[in-house]
């Protein structure tokens, strides 16, 4: 009895200690909801490289990032500045755009919120970035490429590319600025119609080690690609992708990214500026983090090439 009248006279404080631990508890994650940062998805349009990329971010972001929205533009510019519209006026922290579309209805309409913009290809051809974004780079960088081909032709010093200078032009401007710091040829033949490339494959042909394939819609269509791999295996050319899908077709040897490596660099980018008005990372294009080296052993076996296990330890995707 005394220890029943002893617990009912301290039932009040208990109750008094429980009622501000609940509110000291509610008050701690209110806190830590208040604190999170908020970041807002928009894309071009629903489409499995977007999602692959999308998909990665989502799952690199750390806890105290909360993905409050993922907007679809469905390819339509007019729903997408209505969008980013409403992204500005909410409270996020930072925005992914990820297509072209969604990188010119962000660069429109939201102009105080750090972008990141990825998958847009020559982004500088539209703008991109302006003062508040930054992008991820859709090109490998030369010297990745070179490396793949030196791996297995350390002589090649003349590279071929056919191009479309109206899809193209300023990748070439770059091509031909970093093949000469490195001491390489580039010998190039313009075209501008699917119907041209046989012939300036054909003038290609006796003048060069290798053919550097450039993602040009009018050189790569599909009754190009055929074509273009088949002549240059015949003529003993090693053709070098930028893809692991050209590479898989005959293409020698590839460097490239996974959508997935571009999703978790854009999620590494999100941290560093979640809250930031300015940084040096913005305004900036950013090359790919992660690039992957690949080869095609039959091409290559075709071509007469060595292909020696430490050779073949240098690619980490082999087909």
């Amino acid at each position: 009895m005394n220890n029943l009248r002893d617990i009912s006279h301290r039932s009040p404080h208990w109750m008094q200690f429980i009622l501000v631990s609940l509110c000291v508890g509610i008050f701690l994650n209110l806190s830590t909801v208040s604190l999170a940062e908020e970041v807002v998805i928009l894309k071009s349009a629903d489409i499995n490289a977007y999602s692959e990329a999308i998909s990665a971010y989502t799952s690199a972001l750390p806890p105290s990032f909360h993905v409050t929205g993922e907007y679809d533009l469905q390819g339509d510019m007019a729903k997408g500045r209505i969008l980013s519209q409403r992204i500005r006026a909410s409270n996020a922290n930072v925005v992914l755009a990820v297509g072209l579309k969604a990188a010119l209805s962000a660069k429109l309409d939201i102009l105080d919120i750090p972008v990141i913009f990825c998958l847009v290809l020559d982004p500088e051809k539209y703008g991109l970035p302006t003062a508040n974004m930054v992008g991820l780079s859709l090109n490998v960088p030369f010297r990745q490429h070179l490396k793949s081909l030196h791996t297995l032709t350390p002589k090649a010093s003349r590279i071929g590319v056919l191009f479309d200078p109206q899809k193209t032009n300023e990748m070439h401007s770059q091509l031909l600025h970093d093949a000469k710091t490195l001491g390489i040829t580039i010998v190039s033949k313009e075209v501008h119609q699917e119907q041209d490339i046989a012939s300036a494959l054909n003038a290609l042909k006796g003048h060069i080690d290798a053919l550097w394939l450039l993602p040009d819609s009018t050189v790569l269509t599909e009754n190009t690609l055929d074509f273009l791999l088949s002549t240059t295996l015949e003529a003993k050319i090693p053709v070098i992708g930028f893809s692991a899908g050209l590479v898989r077709s005959g293409a020698v040897v590839g460097a490239y990214f996974h959508y997935e490596d571009i999703g978790k660099q854009a999620a590494q980018l999100t941290q560093q500026l979640a809250g930031q008005t300015t940084s040096s990372l913005l305004g900036t294009i950013i090359p790919p983090e992660r690039v992957h080296q690949s080869i095609n052993q039959k091409s290559a076996r075709y071509l007469s090439l060595s292909l020696t296990p430490d050779i073949l330890r240098q690619f980490d995707e082999q087909f």
